[in-house]
């Protein structure tokens, strides 16, 4: 059999050619072309294991079992491909036992990328076929002692993770087939190996913790890049590590979070069991700048002072890759003027127009240039317009105006005027703005643009707001004409998220108070009503009474989106919750409700069931809804009359994501009842 072991240097020149080095150095070019003649042939070839390829220092596993084995060494960061048997065809049946072995050099670690995965499938949840992951291995061999990280079988799409890394040079892979007939072709897959010293946290860690590091500015460093722990492995069950950032005076801290990939369930990352929560000071008791989960990238954060303190933070269960992430140190974190070349980030690219909007319109004679940026050090609330608002506006230009905010802040805006060249019907109610002048809104979302909408005619648009600090409207004439006058818009920087009842609870992005002793009755709102509530934002509304008093709300407007009477993720629903617990625990005899029918929430009631009471509002990345109205109003049991009993908590009084009253003369014995034992 063929001894399929690589030993092999690969280096990158300026001319872009790649050297390979196998054994000596070659000493002639002939024997160069050979060398890599046999190098394309062997990586392109399936592979041929055999027993005397297998590496044994102390173990007898691979005698035992009767393996072969395949080898792959680096000799300073070499790369290629690895395949089971027969690939691309099918592979054989009653393989033991073979072994592939990477061998990196000291100082690398090994990642493997599968690009196609294809074995028999699981059987009663156990796989017959498999593919074992020895992912923390001290030495390049296995033994009786050494457990697995998993067992994998089936297709790719059962792959939780396609791409793995070792946490040390060493990992091998174990792959058996049973004796039942099966038609599947195996897998195929990439090795490179990497130096370990990328994924090294640049801050000191304190001594005689996991991971508590202290990130710190002086006049030799101001940059550096941080990790979760074992990243990029998966981080360890039950994490919990603190990164403290310490400034200059008069410097800020710009954190980017280039990849985040946590466990998640669904919903708030507020609940989520592995979360990234940032805070804008010393430690966690400053003010909530963001909570992150799931899988993210590009997630800026900038600090308003010299501190910043970041917690992350896992359960027992589900282990993800966790999270890599830079930190600069700067005077001037933001310059909106020159922002970042990234087709992904870079907010240039939301127009076709040349850059910064320069265009040569028909009626001028030079460059049109309307671009304008609002930053929020600068002021905090203005309008801006089309050009020569209230005349009409040149054709065959475009206008992006960019408004840039701290990380605490939302931007607003209130379109005031609209009067947009419309040919293609009724300017007041437009169907289609597709190649008519228009309006459009941008936020970034999970790294993306997504646009908020594109308005046209004559119709006025709702107030919008963004989920971050940054937020772009782009104006495009088309055609224009002299009877148009272009538009008119207000802007905001807001840190309250346009609620102005309840006392704000810096605690959280989006929280607020609302204490009896203050006011016994009031409004409440969703983020930005009555326009269109932020994308991806949770808000908690917390009601403290009196002892012996109760909280009775009153929906007075609903349009919240989504599909009760669920309304889960998996539907793409925004939602809003209540609870009786001073937690974010879920109250599991209180339903979610969404959906944007008047008659299911709008003018009903929903009581606590003592003194404190919570409401939770949640929307998501996709869709948007004017959100709600609500009054609430804080009674005692002796003051409660008929007519303010509320529909019960109780599951079985509500349906279809609605809230039912009670029937009058239920009211009516109810009430009676009550009088008797007062």
């Amino acid at each position: 059999m063929i001894c399929y072991y690589h030993k092999l240097l690969l280096t990158s020149q300026t001319s872009k050619e790649t050297e390979c080095r196998l054994g000596n150095k070659m000493q002639t070019f002939q024997q160069g072309v050979i060398f890599y003649i046999l190098y394309l042939s062997h990586t392109v070839s399936a592979v041929s294991p055999a027993q005397e390829n297998c590496i044994g220092f102390e173990s007898t596993y691979h005698l035992d079992r009767a393996c072969e084995c395949v080898v792959y060494q680096s000799y300073g960061g070499s790369q290629g491909k690895f395949t089971s048997p027969n690939f691309p065809q099918i592979y054989p049946r009653n393989i033991n036992c073979i072994l592939y072995t990477f061998i990196g050099d000291i100082g690398e670690i090994i990642e493997l990328t599968f690009l196609e995965f294809d074995l028999d499938m699981p059987r009663r949840g156990v796989c017959n076929d498999y593919l074992r992951f020895y992912l923390d291995l001290d030495r390049p061999e296995v033994n009786e002692r050494n457990h697995w990280n998993y067992e994998r079988c089936g297709n790719i799409t059962m792959l939780e993770q396609k791409v793995v890394y070792s946490s040390g040079r060493s990992l091998i892979l174990e792959f058996h087939s049973d004796l039942k007939p099966a038609n599947h072709t195996g897998f195929r897959g990439i090795f490179r190996f990497l130096d370990e010293k990328q994924f090294m946290t640049d801050c000191i860690r304190e001594l005689g913790t996991a991971c508590t590091y202290y990130c710190q500015s002086n006049n030799l460093t101001k940059t550096g890049k941080f990790f979760s722990p074992r990243y990029p492995q998966n981080y360890s069950p039950g994490t919990s590590c603190q990164y403290m950032f310490r400034g200059l005076p008069g410097e800020k801290i710009r954190v980017v979070f280039q990849n985040i990939q946590l466990y998640h369930i669904g919903g708030s990352c507020e609940n989520s069991p592995d979360v990234i929560v940032v805070h804008d000071g010393v430690d966690k008791a400053g003010p909530v700048k963001g909570r992150y989960c799931d899988v993210r990238n590009q997630v800026e954060i900038i600090s308003s002072s010299q501190f910043l303190y970041i917690d992350f933070y896992t359960d027992e269960h589900n282990q993800r890759q966790g999270f890599a992430a830079t930190y600069e140190f700067c005077s001037n974190c933001y310059n909106p003027m020159n922002p970042p070349h990234n087709p992904s980030t870079d907010w240039s690219y939301i127009t076709t127009a040349a850059p910064h909007s320069i265009v040569t319109s028909p009626e001028q004679k030079g460059p049109f240039n309307c671009d304008q940026v609002f930053k929020s050090n600068v002021t905090k609330n203005g309008t801006f317009s089309s050009p020569d608002f209230p005349n009409s506006y040149p054709k065959g230009i475009q206008c992006r105006f960019t408004f840039v905010g701290s990380n605490l802040e939302r931007v607003q805006i209130k379109f005031t005027h609209m009067d947009l060249f419309y040919p293609g019907g009724n300017p007041l109610d437009p169907h289609d703005c597709e190649g008519s002048d228009s309006v459009s809104v941008y936020v970034m979302t999970h790294g993306e643009l997504s646009d908020l909408g594109k308005h046209c005619g004559k119709r006025i648009p709702k107030m919008v707001m963004s989920h971050q600090p940054k937020l772009t409207v782009v104006f495009t004439s088309v055609q224009s004409s002299p009877s148009v006058t272009g538009f008119k818009a207000s802007f905001q920087f807001l840190t309250n998220f346009g609620i102005t009842t309840g006392r704000q609870d810096k605690r959280y992005e989006c929280g607020f108070n609302y204490y009896s002793a203050v006011n016994s009755e009031g409004v409440f709102t969703s983020p930005n009503y009555p326009g269109f509530y932020p994308r991806n934002t949770t808000c908690h509304y917390r009601f403290y009474g009196k002892k012996d008093e109760e909280v009775i709300i009153t929906f007075q407007e609903f349009d919240v989106d989504g599909i009760p009477p669920r309304c889960q993720a998996d539907t793409d629903s925004d939602f809003l919750e209540f609870s009786n617990f001073n937690t974010l625990t879920p109250d599991r005899k209180m339903r979610r409700y969404c959906g944007s029918s008047v008659d299911r929430l709008s003018k009903k009631q929903i009581s606590s069931d003592g003194e404190f009471f919570r409401v939770t509002f949640q929307s998501n990345e996709v869709f948007d809804g004017t959100g709600f109205k609500a009054t609430y109003r804080f009674i005692t049991t002796k003051d409660k009359l008929p007519a303010d009993l509320p529909a019960s908590s109780n599951p079985s009084k509500v349906s279809g994501g609605a809230l039912r009253l009670l029937p009058s003369k239920t009211l009516l014995l109810l009430w009676i009842l009550l009088l008797r034992q007062l």
